[in-house]
């Protein structure tokens, strides 16, 4: 079983930048470890766990952990969400 291709990664992750394709070709990941890394990528980020990873896995959750569009906006908290709702009233008023 070979390493996956260029066309491996982009069905996988869609439109995303050559450079990042071919270092993700470069790690020699095959397809069951790309599937893998994406889904560590997308999930919560457990430090144990990604430092059990072989390098060339570590190295493919971290490339596809920088290209991957974030899950959507993060909740904000504390002063920071009082903040955010004042200036939200401040926009609504205007």
């Amino acid at each position: 079983m070979g390493g996956v291709t260029e066309v491996d990664v982009a069905a996988a992750i869609g439109r995303i930048d050559e450079i990042i394709i071919r270092e993700i070709v470069r790690t020699g990941a095959s397809r069951p470890e790309l599937r893998r890394a994406l889904a560590l990528a997308k999930g919560p980020g457990d430090l144990d766990a990604d430092a059990a990873l072989p390098p060339h896995m570590q190295r493919l959750v971290e490339l596809l952990a920088v290209t991957l569009p974030e899950q959507g906006p993060k909740p904000i908290q504390g002063p920071q969400r009082r903040l955010h709702a004042a200036i939200k009233g401040i926009e609504r008023a205007a």
